[in-house]
C-alpha cells in the first residue's frame, strides 16, 4: 500500500518544496479526516479544520484572557466536560481535546494575524470536536478491520517525504517539525493515523484509479479558460499533458479517495452510538 507522496501545485494545494503545508501532521492528521474535497482540484485528506475557522466575527478578551467570539462564548478549555464525547463506548477525554484545541487555536490565530482577520474560537471548537469523533471512528474501523500502520511503514513513509522535502532523513524531517513545536512521538502517531486512513479506504473504497479519458477531460478542465481561452496541450504558458499526467493521476485519485472517505465516515457515524457533551 505504498504510494508516493507528492504536493502538486494548484489551488488549495502547496508545492514539494512546501513542508508546513505537506507536513502538518497535527492538523492534518487529527482535524483532516473528515474534510470533504472542494472544486475540481481536489483537497488533501490532510486541510484542516483551523483554515476554515480564521475569520468571521469579531473577537475579544474576556477577564481571564480567555478569547470572546463576536456571540459572545467564551471558550474556556478550563470548564469543558470530561470526557467531551463517547463513541461507541469509547470516551475522548478533555485532556485529549484540549491538546489538539490549543494547538489548532494556536495556528488559527496566526493564520488569521497573517489575513488581517480574527478567529472564531466556537467555530474551532465544534470542528475539533467533531475531527477527534470521526478519528475516533476510524480508529475503530481500523480495528475492526484488522488494520494497523506499523513502524517500518511510518518510517518509510517519513523517508518518502523527508526526500520530498529536500532532507536527507526521516530524522532531519522529525527534526525539523520538532522545531515547529510537533514532537517526535506526535510525528509517528499522527503519520501512523494517515497511513491507517488510507488502508481503510483501500480496504472500503473501492476507489478506481482514472482511465486515460477521464485524465485528459480532466487537464482540459482544468486548462479551460488560460489566457483567457480555451487552452490547447502545449500552449503557451500551459505544460503539455504529459509533462503533468502523473500529477494529474494524482490529484484525481486523491478526490476520489477524500470522496471515498467522507462516505465511509457518514456511514460510520450512521450506525455509531455518539453522545457529545460540548
Amino acid at each position: 500500500m505504498r504510494r508516493t507522496r507528492t504536493t502538486p501545485t494548484g489551488p488549495g494545494r502547496t508545492t514539494n518544496g512546501g513542508m508546513v503545508g505537506a507536513l502538518a501532521l497535527a492538523a492534518a492528521l487529527t482535524l483532516g479526516a473528515c474534510s470533504a474535497q472542494e472544486g475540481p482540484e481536489g483537497a488533501d485528506p490532510g486541510v484542516d479544520a483551523a483554515t476554515a475557522t480564521a475569520g468571521g466575527g469579531a473577537t475579544g478578551t474576556a477577564e481571564d484572557g480567555s478569547s470572546v467570539d463576536a456571540a459572545g462564548t467564551t471558550v474556556d478549555p478550563d470548564e469543558l466536560p470530561d470526557p467531551v464525547a463517547e463513541v461507541e463506548g469509547e470516551e475522548i477525554s478533555r485532556a485529549d481535546f484540549v491538546e489538539v484545541f490549543e494547538q489548532q487555536r494556536d495556528a488559527a490565530r496566526q493564520q488569521a494575524t497573517a489575513a488581517g482577520s480574527p478567529v472564531d474560537e466556537a467555530a474551532l471548537r465544534d470542528g475539533v470536536l467533531e475531527s477527534l469523533v470521526a478519528s475516533e471512528l476510524l480508529r475503530q474501523e481500523g480495528e475492526r478491520l484488522g488494520l494497523e500502520a506499523d513502524a517500518e511503514e511510518v518510517d518509510a513513509e517519513l523517508a518518502s517525504l523527508a526526500e520530498q522535502n529536500g532532507l536527507g532523513s526521516a530524522d532531519e524531517l522529525v527534526a525539523a517539525l520538532g522545531e515547529q513545536g510537533l514532537p517526535e512521538e506526535q510525528v509517528r502517531e499522527e503519520m501512523g493515523r494517515l497511513l491507517l486512513i488510507e488502508e481503510i479506504v483501500a480496504e472500503r473504497g473501492g476507489v478506481e484509479p482514472p482511465t486515460e479519458q477521464e485524465l485528459q477531460d480532466y487537464y482540459a478542465e482544468l486548462t479551460d479558460g488560460m489566457d483567457g481561452a480555451a487552452a490547447t496541450d502545449g500552449a503557451e504558458g500551459v505544460p503539455p499533458f504529459e509533462d503533468v499526467r502523473d500529477v494529474l493521476e494524482q490529484q484525481l485519485t486523491e478526490q476520489r479517495e477524500n470522496e471515498a472517505l467522507t462516505t465511509i465516515l457518514d456511514e460510520l457515524e450512521a450506525d455509531a452510538e455518539i453522545t457529545r457533551h460540548l
